[in-house]
């Protein structure tokens, strides 16, 4: 079997929330110690808010290379890499959220493996082909 690899915009969903938080927080007192008036304030606010976002995403992010060779999946980022045998695999869920996608790996005995795509100040990656591969290796895929 050739090796089949792709690129996938993957997010820290737990750093990315909690930067956010942070982010907004820490905007929301500097704006609020400013000596303007309170419509101002609430319009620096909002209009500041697509920029933390941004920031947000962008140290949250970590590309992702999931590979399937030799009937496993293998699933690299910075942090970790994961293998799994593919007849391991029950079925592949793709949960559309706004701003990326839940992918939900159901293992046959030992739970499931979620990955969070981003899809935030990115530019497309493989995900339609890494479905469309899957699909091919006989591997039950649900587009929710």
């Amino acid at each position: 079997m050739e090796k089949l690899s792709f690129k996938i915009s993957t997010l820290h969903r737990g750093r990315y929330m909690l930067l956010l938080l942070l982010f907004v927080l820490t905007l929301v007192y500097i704006v609020t110690r400013l000596p303007l008036s309170e419509v101002v304030k609430i319009m620096i606010a909002l209009f500041s808010l697509p920029l933390v976002l941004f920031i947000a995403v962008k140290c949250a992010k970590k590309t992702s290379v999931w590979t399937i060779e030799n009937n496993q999946l293998t699933m690299e980022n910075s942090s970790f890499s994961k293998t799994i045998p593919l007849t391991d695999i029950d079925y592949v869920r793709n949960l559309r959220r706004s701003g990326g996608n839940l992918i939900i790996i159901k293992l046959k005995q030992k739970g499931n493996i979620r990955a969070w795509r981003n899809k935030l100040f990115e530019a497309e990656d493989d995900l339609k082909s890494f479905c469309e591969s899957l699909k091919d290796q006989k591997i039950e895929y649900y587009d929710m």
